[in-house]
């Protein structure tokens, strides 16, 4: 699995905004310039984000994003999830065969517990408070 472009940059305007946006709404222009991002690229992937729920628009002079949640409530799966659509393996097709059957039962499904368990419970706060992120920023 590899994440898209969209994911990267949806999870890079979190953080952005996790860590910088105390102090009111972050304008994308902003976000774009100080992570290299593509700002037009943005706007999409932040629509999504707050048709998702997850960021909040404020209109006007000294407008922009901000979490509609803490970042302790934002889980970085639910993320991915509504940006690449699914982040799940296993789908079952309508007539399938007895060996696509046994991969899907016996293969991807336990894949995807794997990643679910991989993602469980990490969450913004998680990513932003973690001791190598502080070297970053």
């Amino acid at each position: 699995m590899k994440i898209s472009t969209r994911g990267r940059y949806g999870l890079r305007l979190l953080v952005d905004i996790a860590e910088h946006g105390e102090s009111g709404p972050i304008a994308l222009s902003v976000v774009a310039k100080r992570q290299n991002l593509s700002e037009k690229y943005l706007q999409q992937v932040a629509l999504l984000l707050t048709r998702g729920g997850f960021l909040s628009s404020v209109k006007g002079s000294g407008g922009g994003y901000l979490l509609k949640q803490q970042s302790e409530e934002i889980k970085i799966y639910d993320v991915l999830d509504l940006l690449e659509g699914s982040i799940t393996f296993e789908e079952e097709v309508e007539g399938e065969s007895a060996i696509e059957q046994v991969i899907r039962l016996h293969f991807y499904r336990p894949l995807d517990e794997q990643v679910a368990r991989a993602f469980e419970g990490l969450t913004l706060a998680d990513v932003t408070q973690a001791a190598w992120f502080t070297y970053v920023i």
